[in-house]
C-alpha cells in the first residue's frame, strides 16, 4: 500500500502531469487555433486577392470599352467633318458665302476677286494678241498655267494679275467710300453703261454657244459667279472711275496758268521736244576683207569724229554723204535724211537721251557715243518747250489705185484726183464743218467720226508738210482747207481750230496725277488688304 509520502509524490506527479497536459493541450489548441487562423487568413487573402484582380480586370474592361467608344466617336466625327467639308468645298460657300478679303470696312468674296483677276487676264491677253498676233503665246500662253509662266524674272503672270486685282479692289474701295461721303452718284447715262456691259456679256454667251448664261459667266470668271455679283462690281468700278475723273477735272480747273507754267519749268527736261541729227557709223568686222573687230571699230571712230566736226545741219548732212559707204550714199541725198524733228524724250535712245535733254545744250553741239557695233554721231539742234497750241482738224484720205501689176499709173492718179475734185466741188457748195464731216463719213466711213482728229501734238504727224501747215499759228484760221499728195494717197485737211497750250496741259496732267497718287497713298494704311481663309479658294 502506498505510503502517504508515495501518495503525496503521486499527487505531485499527477499535478505535474496535469500541468504538462494542460500546457500540451493549451499548446495544441493554440497551434490549432493558429493553424486555423492562418488558414482563415490565407483564405481571406485569397478571396481579397481574387476580388482585387476581378476589380482590376473590370476597370481595365471599362477603360477598353471607353477607349473603343471614344475612338468610334472620333472616327464618326472625322467622317462627318470630311463629308461636311466635301459638301462645303463642292458648294459655292467659300466662293460667295464668306469673305476672302477685307479692305477697310468692305469685304469681298473669292468670286469678287476672281472677277477682277480674270478681267485683268482677258484684257492683257487681248492687248498682247492684238499687238503680236500669232506670236502672242510666246509672251502669254493661255494653254499653260499662269503660275508656270513668268511675267518678269521674279514674278509669274499669276502673281502679276493677282497684284493688279488687289490694287484695283483697294483703289475701288477707297474711291467708293470717298464718293459716298461726298454724296457723289453716277449719272443716268453712266449707269446705262453698266447695263450695256451686262447685255454684251449675254450676247457673247449666245455667240459662244452657251444656252445657260450662268454657265458662261462661271466659265469666264470661276465658280459661283452670277450676274448679280458682276453688276455690283461694275457699279463700284464705274463709280470709282467716273468719280476719280471728276476729281481730276476739278483739280485741273483749280490750277492757274502760272502754277502750271512753274511746274512745267521744273520738269521740262523730261518733256521738251528735241530736234537733232543722228548718224550711225558701223564698226562691224568684215571677215571677207580681213578686217577684224578692233580695226573696224577704230575706223568707225575716225569716221564718227570727222562727222562730229560739223557745225550745223547742212555740214552734218554733207559729211554723211561724203563718208557713208557707197551702197548707202543714195539714202542720204536729202539734207533731212539724218534729221529727227520734235522727238519726245521718251522716244529717244537712252544712250544719248540724257545728253540731248540737258538744258545746257546749245545749237550745233555734237557728241560721239560708242555702241556695241559702232558709233552714234549726234548733233543737237533745238529744244521745243511745248508752248504751241494743240491742233484739231478733220481729214479725208483718197487712196490712189494701181494697175494689174500693182503700179501707180497716170490713169489711177487721174481717177483719184477726180475724186478729190468732186469732194471739193460738193464742199464748196456749202463750205461748213458739218458738210466736211458728212463727206468724211461718206468716203472714209462713219467710224472716223467725220474724220475728226483732236488734240494733235507737234511731232506726231507722219507728213511734215501737213504738220507745218497745221501748226502755223500765225496763218491758220478755222475752215482753212489743205490738199496734198503723199505716198500713194491724196489728203484733204479741214482746219477746225487750236486747243490749249501743250506745256500747260502736260503740267496740269502731271499735277493732277501727283495729287491723285498722294490721295490714294495716304489712304492705303487704313485700307490695307487683308487676306482671309476663303482667299485660298480664289483663282
Amino acid at each position: 500500500m502506498p505510503s502517504e509520502t508515495d501518495f503525496a509524490c503521486n499527487r505531485r506527479e499527477k499535478r505535474i502531469y496535469y500541468t504538462n497536459a494542460a500546457v500540451y493541450i493549451l499548446q495544441t489548441r493554440t497551434e490549432e487555433n493558429m493553424s486555423a487562423s492562418r488558414e482563415k487568413r490565407i483564405r481571406f487573402e485569397e478571396r481579397a486577392e481574387g476580388k482585387e484582380k476581378r476589380q482590376i480586370r473590370a476597370k481595365d474592361n471599362q477603360k477598353t470599352a471607353r477607349r473603343k467608344k471614344l475612338i468610334t466617336t472620333v472616327a464618326i466625327a472625322v467622317i462627318v467633318v470630311v463629308l461636311v467639308l466635301l459638301v462645303v468645298v463642292n458648294s459655292t460657300l467659300f466662293y460667295t458665302g464668306v469673305p476672302a478679303l477685307k479692305i477697310g470696312g468692305s469685304r469681298y468674296t473669292a468670286a469678287d476677286f476672281n472677277y477682277e483677276y480674270f478681267s485683268n487676264y482677258y484684257q492683257t491677253y487681248s492687248s498682247i494678241s492684238n499687238t503680236y498676233g500669232e506670236y502672242a503665246s510666246m509672251l502669254l500662253d493661255p494653254s499653260q498655267p499662269l503660275n508656270k509662266q513668268y511675267y518678269s524674272e521674279t514674278e509669274t503672270w499669276a502673281d502679276y494679275f493677282e497684284g493688279n486685282a488687289l490694287t484695283q479692289l483697294q483703289q475701288m474701295t477707297i474711291l467708293n467710300d470717298m464718293a459716298e461721303k461726298e454724296g457723289w452718284t453716277l449719272s443716268a447715262e453712266q449707269s446705262a453703261e453698266i447695263e450695256d456691259n451686262l447685255n454684251q456679256l449675254k450676247t457673247d454667251a449666245v455667240n459662244q454657244g452657251y444656252s445657260d448664261y450662268k454657265s458662261y459667266l462661271q466659265a469666264l470668271y470661276g465658280k459661283g459667279m452670277t450676274e448679280k455679283i458682276i453688276r455690283e462690281l461694275l457699279q463700284k468700278s464705274f463709280k470709282a472711275t467716273y468719280y476719280s475723273q471728276d476729281l481730276v477735272e476739278r483739280w485741273k480747273a483749280a490750277a492757274t496758268d502760272e502754277e502750271k507754267q512753274a511746274y512745267y519749268d521744273d520738269v521740262q527736261s523730261s518733256y521738251n521736244l528735241i530736234t537733232y541729227m543722228l548718224y550711225h557709223v558701223d564698226g562691224s568686222p568684215n571677215d571677207e576683207e580681213g578686217i577684224d573687230s578692233e580695226t573696224a571699230m577704230l575706223a568707225a571712230k575716225n569716221t564718227a569724229d570727222e562727222i562730229a566736226s560739223a557745225v550745223d545741219q547742212i555740214t552734218f548732212a554733207d559729211a554723211v554723204r561724203r563718208l557713208a559707204p557707197e551702197a548707202q550714199k543714195a539714202d542720204y541725198e536729202s539734207d533731212d535724211a539724218c534729221l529727227k524733228r520734235n522727238a519726245a524724250p521718251s522716244n529717244i535712245d537712252t544712250n544719248y537721251r540724257s545728253w540731248l535733254t540737258d538744258t545746257a545744250r546749245q545749237f550745233g553741239e555734237t557728241t560721239v557715243i560708242q555702241g556695241s557695233s559702232g558709233y552714234d554721231v549726234v548733233m543737237f539742234l533745238e529744244s521745243n518747250d511745248n508752248r504751241f497750241k494743240l491742233v484739231n482738224y478733220r481729214g479725208i484720205v483718197i487712196s490712189v489705185g494701181t494697175d494689174d501689176e500693182g503700179r501707180v499709173t497716170d490713169a489711177t492718179m487721174k481717177e483719184a484726183r477726180d475724186t478729190v475734185d468732186a469732194i471739193m466741188e460738193e464742199f464748196n457748195a456749202d463750205p461748213t464743218e458739218d458738210t466736211f464731216a458728212k463727206l468724211a463719213n461718206e468716203y472714209n466711213g462713219t467710224s472716223t467720226l467725220g474724220g475728226l482728229q483732236e488734240g494733235v501734238v507737234m511731232g506726231t504727224l507722219a507728213n511734215r508738210e501737213l504738220e507745218e501747215y497745221l501748226f502755223d499759228e500765225s496763218a491758220r484760221q478755222p475752215g482753212d482747207i489743205y490738199t496734198f499728195y503723199d505716198n500713194k494717197n491724196y489728203y484733204i485737211a479741214y482746219f477746225v481750230g487750236y486747243g490749249e497750250q501743250y506745256n500747260l496741259r502736260i503740267a496740269e496732267n502731271l499735277m493732277a496725277e501727283e495729287q491723285y497718287t498722294g490721295m490714294i497713298e495716304s489712304a492705303t494704311d487704313e485700307y490695307a488688304v487683308k487676306k482671309l481663309f476663303a482667299f485660298n479658294f480664289t483663282k
